[in-house]
């Protein structure tokens, strides 16, 4: 058999925001989406042969055309609500240029808890600054006491900080000549 000859099976590609909308419209219809579909080809296809006039009964394609509308406002709303998020942000930010959609990887958002406009804090800072503030305390409080301020969010994993990342940050090299341990709590090292 010829290439292309068996047409028996088909398979389409759409839009992630259209095939929600479909599935959406098959749900209302109570049918599957590859149905709702084959029924409009076979309406249009049957409405070209009869020279424009479909073939189907008064009441379905009344319904399809309910259908039709209901795809088309779907459609625009979600056109809407793609374009608000892409101004969203710039809308927060007086007299920032107008953003364009990016290509490829999407941007990181903003990590939990950490309000707008507030700079990123490095967490030995942050370390130092509770315990500048409330005296020498255990690494489980000094967990507790970071995430209350908010200043600090963890970088890329998401994961909560806990008492484990404090004493991992303590013993890190790099900052243990700045924090002194005793009685299992941790304060800072005394200047010389």
């Amino acid at each position: 058999m010829p290439r292309g000859a068996d047409d028996g099976g088909m398979s389409i590609r759409l839009d992630p925001r259209r095939l929600a909308a479909l599935k959406l419209l098959a749900a209302e219809a109570g049918v599957r989406p590859g149905e709702l579909v084959t029924h409009w080809v076979e309406e249009r296809l049957d409405a070209a042969r009869a020279g424009g006039a479909p073939t189907a009964p008064a009441a379905a394609s009344q319904g399809l055309a309910q259908l039709s509308a209901r795809i088309d406002e779907l459609v625009r709303r979600v056109d809407a609500m793609a374009a608000s998020t892409v101004t969203a942000p710039n809308a927060a930010v007086p007299g920032a240029a107008p953003t364009t959609p990016r290509r490829g990887r999407p941007p990181k958002a903003r990590p939990a808890g950490r309000a707008p406009g507030v700079r990123k804090v490095a967490l030995h800072d942050e370390i130092v600054a509770v315990i500048s503030e409330r005296g020498p305390l255990t690494a489980a409080e000094l967990a507790i006491a970071i995430v209350e301020r908010g200043r600090y969010a963890p970088p890329r994993s998401g994961k909560p900080l806990d008492a484990a990342t404090v004493n991992s940050r303590v013993s890190n090299p790099t900052y243990r000549a700045r924090f002194s341990r005793s009685d299992g709590r941790i304060g800072l090292a005394a200047s010389s």
